[in-house]
């Protein structure tokens, strides 16, 4: 973005060498032109800063949700990457062990991800807690430390 600016002072700075004002009209819109990018820039500038905030405030927001996510869930949360959509869905790990048939259906695009009746051929990647902020990798080598990242 400073090349930009740079480059619109330069314009600027050789059309005022040149009196560009005093070729008429024309003159005229060409400054206002330079006027018009310049204020551009500035805007630019300015959202490019307030979008860095926004991301650090996002990348906040989803570290606090994983530290709640790791309280309700605790150790025994699995997740596994729906084959139809790529969306990675979280289950409690004792869905394995239940007695009832429960299917896990993936959220974004409703494709049954598991059915604990044996007839999925997976192997779950399971959530270890750990030291905040430390990825371990799972087994199927995912970092499974930090869910949604």
């Amino acid at each position: 973005m400073k090349n930009l600016s740079e480059r619109i002072s330069y314009l600027k700075g050789l059309s005022e060498g040149i009196n560009v004002a005093e070729l008429g009209p024309q003159g005229k819109i060409m400054n206002g032109i330079l006027d018009v990018l310049e204020g551009v820039i500035d805007d630019i500038c300015v959202l490019r800063t307030e979008m860095e905030e926004f991301k650090e405030y996002v990348q906040s927001i989803d570290d606090d949700l994983n530290l709640l996510e790791e309280d309700i869930y605790g150790d025994d949360c699995i997740y596994m990457t729906c084959k139809k959509c790529g969306e990675e869905v979280y289950f409690d790990a004792d869905v394995l062990e239940d007695d009832d048939v429960i299917e896990i259906i993936c959220p974004k695009c409703n494709e049954v991800v598991f059915v604990n009746d044996g007839s999925f051929d997976f192997e779950p990647s399971v959530m270890e807690s750990g030291i905040e902020g430390e990825n371990s990798p799972s087994p199927d080598g995912r970092n499974s430390g930090s869910a949604g990242n």
